[in-house]
């Protein structure tokens, strides 16, 4: 026999993080482009790790066109949107004088030797 489940309705906690996939994982969008009688299917991906994969190369390759520096300021854009969603805001001390931004990945950063 089948067996009936009832969806459960969705909690903030559900409702949040697929705001938050919205925002930095959009679905793909499907287009079509006809040239010469002849029809193609492409996507266009707005998700925000290819973006920065895409300026990285562009980079890379020696180009650092306003495209690029918008597609950056549009992916902060985003994460800032994140970061506010989430509630996820950093606490500073009173007392320090700066702030070094770190890869959590690599952990480089350069040193700075006077103060």
């Amino acid at each position: 026999m089948f067996k009936f489940f009832k969806k459960t309705p969705p909690t903030p906690s559900d409702e949040l993080l697929e705001q938050v996939k919205g925002i930095l994982f959009p679905p793909l969008e499907l287009r079509t482009a006809s040239k010469n009688g002849e029809t193609t299917k492409y996507h266009i991906d707005y998700s925000v790790d290819s973006n920065l994969d895409a300026v990285l190369y562009d980079l890379q390759e020696g180009y650092n066109d306003p495209v690029s520096q918008k597609t950056i300021t549009g992916v902060i854009t985003r994460l800032n949107k994140v970061r506010k969603l989430l509630e996820a805001y950093v606490e500073l001390d009173k007392d320090a004088e700066y702030i070094i931004v770190e890869d959590i990945e690599t952990n480089e950063h350069v040193e700075q030797a006077e103060y």
